[in-house]
């Protein structure tokens, strides 16, 4: 025995099955462009401060007791010639609880940065104390 069904029928399932699949790909392409566009344009936030000696690049961020170099993304773009600029942002956050109202010094070497050697460096950081 044969069963005919009208395609009318279908109609809600196939509507919840698209319903059900746009979600999805909202949500990942939100995702997406998110990663992107701190990729592009990451955020620098203000540090207590900055020295450049040699061919190292120090500065003094804010810390709850846990923030390594790890906690710290660098963007390096070369301005001309031998004259580079950098920019640090927080990638991840300090959730720890110590109190250090000075923060805490990080260096990278210029090599780290992928800066040559004597080359003028300037950081783009806000600096405030």
């Amino acid at each position: 025995m044969t069963k005919n069904f009208s395609s009318l029928l279908m109609l809600p399932v196939m509507g919840a099955t698209l319903v059900a699949l746009s979600g999805c790909i909202v949500i990942d392409a939100d995702e997406e462009d998110l990663h992107s566009e701190l990729a592009i344009s990451p955020h620098y936030g203000t540090i207590k401060a900055a020295d450049i000696t040699g061919d190292t690049v120090t500065v003094r961020v804010s810390s709850n007791g846990c923030t390594t170099k790890e906690f710290i993304g660098t963007d390096v773009r070369r301005m001309n010639g031998d004259r580079f600029s950098v920019g640090f942002y927080r990638e991840k956050e300090d959730y720890c609880r110590a109190n250090l109202p000075d923060g805490v010094a990080l260096s990278w070497s210029f090599s780290e940065l992928g800066i040559p050697d004597g080359a003028e460096v300037s950081v783009r950081n806000t600096v405030r104390n």
